[in-house]
């Protein structure tokens, strides 16, 4: 005899004594409920009530709640979609545009990090610049395709306006002149995302996310964007020595195998730049992206061409000879997340001791984070007290440069606020008067005040005289004081 004690899988019934004949009246409600606004669907008391009210139903609420709940699982399950895992060949990569904050003198600065991943190996290497516009997009790259020393021969975008100018009914699409260039002289194939299909280069999306987590909290201070540069390529760099999620291998040897699958570099990098004729008004000045600029090299309503680059713009002169007339920053306008100081150091009086170990703390001037940073309690308490109260009536700048000016000898009861005033009120010393009447030679001469001195003492010896024996005094010496001939009032 054979035994199995084997249990077999059987498909198990589902019983709905009550609600059996009515169940395809539910299924067809919750499945043409999806072509309904979603705050006008159904509910479960709703089917419970049309049930009873046109179908005689007689079973209970709670058997339609339940049995609509589980039935709602399982047709979301059936609209989900599919998706097959994407196997990336070596030597291609994506490109999207993350924005990040910096600390910058005690406040956040938003800046934009250009990544660019490798899917095949998880490898990812980013640029900040300060837009998206199109000589930031491209020029990022270029520098990116330095640093690996290869060009991807494929590269994955959206339809970020830096590239595409406009989207056409059959999909086709209108790229900007630089762009074309650009993909033209290191010779890679762009290809773009449908509109509103981010998830079609999830790689990139993914490691945007990854990148500004991992890499960017807290948020690093750089007084520079080149110190953000050197961080961000410490950190990619370092990302590197860990284990790929699915092939268990590390992302530096698969990036090393990849290296090999990508275009050498062309011998002339490109030059990211665009032209453009702009005319001066009759200041002299130059308007160009809300920024105006003085040019008094220049003539007034003068025409000139502008070569404009991703963080300068170069100056030349119209006349066909193209003299370079100056040079002059690209404006940028820094979108600032100031940091609340006051709640920060409300915080600090409620729990003194996490200023030690506070993040915040990085971005306070070095001479505040001194002055708080103690180990007695007591004294910090009182600092912290005191730095509260300067900030209600200064900025955090102002105060880190008062307490500069103490040079490290600093106490609770010197806290420089007469600094902070001077700072706001600063004293007035006008400069020497200089008068061009007296001759140069007697400049610095001191005169000989001997004989004035002799001429006063006479004076002084008359005076005593009248006022001690000479009868008459108070009629005739005022008037002899004030006479121009001495010697008449004596002898009258």
């Amino acid at each position: 005899m054979k035994y199995n004690w084997n249990e077999p899988l059987r498909r198990r019934r589902k019983r709905h004594p009550v609600l059996g004949p009515y169940l395809d009246i539910i299924d067809t409600w919750l499945t043409e409920e999806q072509a309904l606004p979603r705050k006008q669907r159904y509910t479960a008391k709703r089917i419970f009530d049309r049930l009873r009210e046109e179908h005689g139903f007689e079973g209970s609420r709670r058997t339609v709640e339940r049995y609509v709940a589980q039935r709602r699982k399982e047709l979301k399950l059936e609209r989900a979609e599919s998706y097959e895992r994407l196997e990336h060949p070596g030597g291609e990569a994506q490109v999207d545009f993350g924005t990040a904050y910096v600390g910058q003198a005690g406040q956040f600065v938003e800046r934009k990090v250009l990544v660019m991943s490798f899917p095949f190996s998880n490898a990812a290497f980013t640029f900040s610049v300060r837009a998206e516009n199109t000589e930031c997009f491209l020029e990022a790259m270029k520098r990116i395709f330095g640093r690996i020393g290869g060009v991807p021969s494929k590269i994955w975008f959206d339809n970020l306006s830096a590239a595409v100018v406009s989207i056409d009914k059959d999909g086709g699409r209108t790229f900007t002149d630089q762009f074309l260039r650009f993909a033209a002289h290191y010779r890679f194939q762009p290809e773009f995302c449908n509109p509103y299909s981010g998830h079609e280069k999830g790689h990139v999306e993914n490691k945007v996310g990854y990148s500004r987590r991992n890499w960017l909290v807290p948020p690093p201070v750089c007084d520079t964007d080149t110190e953000l540069e050197e961080h961000l390529a410490r950190k990619s760099e370092a990302d590197m020595d860990r284990p790929h999620y699915a092939k268990h291998e590390r992302i530096a040897d698969l990036w090393e195998k990849e290296r090999s699958k990508l275009l050498a570099l062309p011998a002339t990098p490109f030059e990211v730049f665009r032209l453009e004729a702009a005319r001066l008004n009759k200041y002299r000045e130059l308007r160009f992206e809300k920024a105006t600029y003085p040019l008094p090299q220049c003539r007034g309503l003068e025409t000139v061409l502008l070569k404009v680059k991703w963080d300068e713009i170069e100056v030349f002169s119209s006349d066909g000879e193209y003299r370079l007339l100056g040079k002059l920053p690209r404006p940028y306008a820094d979108k600032p997340m100031t940091i609340e100081w006051t709640t920060v150091f409300d915080g600090y009086r409620r729990k003194p001791r996490s200023v030690m170990y506070s993040d915040l703390a990085r971005y306070m001037p070095p001479s505040v984070r001194a002055f708080i940073r103690v180990e007695d309690t007591e004294l910090r308490k009182v600092r912290i007290a005191l730095v509260r109260r300067l900030l209600e009536s200064h900025e955090m700048a102002e105060v880190g440069e008062a307490l500069n000016t103490l040079a490290g000898h600093f106490s609770p009861e010197a806290v420089p606020e007469h600094t902070l005033y001077a700072m706001k009120h600063p004293e007035f010393r006008p400069e020497p008067l200089v008068e061009s009447h007296t001759p140069v030679e007697i400049h610095g001469h001191m005169p000989d005040l001997s004989q004035y001195d002799a001429i006063l003492e006479v004076w002084r010896l008359v005076d005593e005289v009248m006022r001690s024996g000479f009868s008459g005094y108070t009629t005739w010496w005022p008037r002899c004081r004030t006479s121009t001939k001495p010697a008449r009032c004596v002898g009258s």
